[in-house]
């Protein structure tokens, strides 16, 4: 799952000091080192990755924008923290972005070559046991599938917005480990969605969506 990738940055840009601290927060904090809550002195955050102060502000300010961490004035910064209130928020933000997307390809329709790509995707998917490895093949065509379809709505805040949500829900995995979450194949839900946006209707899509969203969200609570 290439969730690294640096939204606005080109992909052959030269490194900077910003992107290794970056990379190493960022690594860090998916590999729950820096755990939820965690506060991210920027002195601390300078040691740890070998680069200045200034760098670490930077890589700290882009990890803010895409939802991993919080800032607040005259305290600083932190990991993001799972709290109930902040896991239904961002859990409200991909029911919303999601649906819009496929309401968006419904209405729109989408090229042969899109419509092959997502099929082939949505069924590999759907065959695919899910387990709650950060590497797992499942997780990879989970994010390949909807970001792909966020990416042919052509909407940057949308793509963003999703890309967001794919993070915190990849810490979210990782530190709240479901054991019991290993090895479920979860049926055709997202060719079920595939096929409403190939059909042509968008309210079907969007109910399609819905479904699959709510009831990701009521298996990892029963994990």
């Amino acid at each position: 799952m290439n969730t690294r990738t640096l939204i606005g940055k080109e992909k052959n840009d030269i490194p900077t000091s910003a992107d290794r601290a970056y990379e190493i927060i960022f690594e860090k904090i998916l590999s729950g080192e820096l755990p939820p809550g965690e506060k991210l002195s920027i002195r601390m955050m300078s040691q740890l990755t070998g680069v200045s102060m200034i760098p670490v502000i930077e890589a700290l300010h882009r990890l803010e924008y895409e939802g991993l961490v919080e800032s607040f004035p005259r305290w600083g910064s932190r990991v993001v923290s799972l709290t109930p209130e902040t896991v239904r928020d961002r859990n409200m933000l991909r029911e919303a972005v999601e649906c819009q997307v496929v309401r968006l390809l419904a209405e729109t329709g989408l090229t042969k070559e899109q419509e092959h790509r997502l099929r082939f995707i949505a069924a590999e998917l759907d065959a695919t046991p899910r387990t709650d490895e950060r590497n797992s093949p499942f997780w990879k065509l989970h994010y390949e599938f909807h970001m792909q379809m966020a990416e042919y709505t052509g909407c940057q805040s949308l793509i963003r917005a999703l890309h967001n949500v794919n993070l915190f829900h990849l810490l979210q995995r990782i530190v709240l480990l479901k054991t019991d979450l290993h090895a479920k194949v979860l049926g055709d839900l997202h060719q079920k969605i595939l096929k409403k946006i190939l059909s042509k209707d968008p309210d079907g899509a969007e109910r399609a969506m819905r479904d699959h969203i709510r009831v990701s969200v009521l298996t990892q609570q029963k994990g």
